[in-house]
């Protein structure tokens, strides 16, 4: 019998600010947790290197009943792991797209994910040493340590395990909400009927104090469509929203049932919105960002009073 072990890292800020709820997943479950702090960094790839080096100590250290679980600190268990991937005994990784191109187009949004497999969660065991080695090794001849340059960890992962010919069981994150089958993996904090896992990854984009794997995105004043909709409860509200938000909508009572008001902001679910600017919040942070709604109608010349307020509070006529 195999015996669950689950590893996370991260710098220390960011273990104290989002380990807690995997934390508490554990207790309840009854799994072990390693927690794990890393050295911060100038960059994300470089924290992200120390991380990988952890990983690869902690799989060629393994006893051969571990069965090893990477997460990331700020994953959460919603319901039991499964017992039968618990005890297989091959890797499981989680793609975030089924293979092809056609594939990659019916996902709306393929085209912008860097790579097939979602770093965490991932499975493993001692036996996984040696592709695992392989991998990092990989990944180390195409960087630049001299400068503290390291490629993502996920670019040569799917390379190891078909270089090495590894058998997989194949799981899917799923970052499109519509895709039509079992949502056992989200990257999001949504939850649905089969949901297991979630990967949230809202922080990046809006902590001042975590580093985002493409400083373009956290730079940019729009909230990403795919960001807003995986990190809203209910899909059918948040598009009904989107839809509000294009109109400038502020009659409250057009809003969803549950949408309460504060001053300008219009408050539902873990979110904030302002029709009258297009300005969008979470309750959790205090980074304000526009939604898409605004680029949509910049690109189509529509000069709507959202739009006029958009370019006036970035100095633009």
């Amino acid at each position: 019998m195999q015996s669950l072990k689950i590893y996370v890292w991260g710098t220390q800020y960011f273990i104290d600010t989002y380990a807690g709820g995997l934390q508490s997943d554990c207790d309840k479950y009854g799994y072990a947790l390693t927690i794990g702090v890393v050295p911060d960094a100038d960059n994300f790839s470089h924290i992200n290197h120390h991380i990988h080096r952890a990983m690869v100590d902690t799989v060629n250290n393994a006893e051969p009943t571990d069965r090893i679980l990477f997460l990331d600190p700020e994953c959460r268990i919603v319901k039991p792991i499964p017992e039968d991937w618990i005890q297989d005994t091959r890797p499981i990784l989680c793609y975030k797209i089924a293979d092809g191109k056609l594939d990659i187009n019916r996902y709306e949004y393929g085209h912008t994910l860097p790579g097939p497999i979602q770093m965490q969660p991932i499975f493993l065991t001692a036996q996984d040493s040696g592709w695992i080695q392989w991998w990092y090794d990989a990944s180390m001849a195409a960087s630049d340590p001299e400068r503290a340059v390291y490629v993502p960890h996920e670019l040569f992962l799917e390379l190891a395990l078909k270089f090495n010919n590894i058998d997989i069981h194949k799981e899917h994150c799923v970052y499109n909400r519509e895709w039509p089958h079992p949502q056992r993996v989200v990257k999001g904090s949504f939850v649905t009927a089969d949901t297991i896992i979630t990967h949230p990854d809202i922080h990046a984009l809006m902590d001042p104090h975590v580093k985002h794997s493409v400083q373009d995105i956290k730079d940019s004043p729009f909230m990403p469509t795919r960001k807003l909709h995986n990190h809203f409860n209910d899909l059918a509200t948040i598009k009904q929203i989107d839809e509000l938000m294009f109109k400038e909508q502020h009659d409250i009572t057009k809003w969803p049932e549950g949408t309460t008001q504060e001053g300008n902001w219009y408050c539902i679910d873990d979110w904030q919105f302002d029709p009258h600017t297009s300005r969008v919040k979470h309750n959790h942070y205090d980074a304000v960002r526009y939604h898409m709604s605004i680029d949509t109608k910049i690109n189509q010349n529509l000069n709507t009073p959202a739009v006029k307020s958009f370019f006036n509070s970035y100095g633009v006529d």
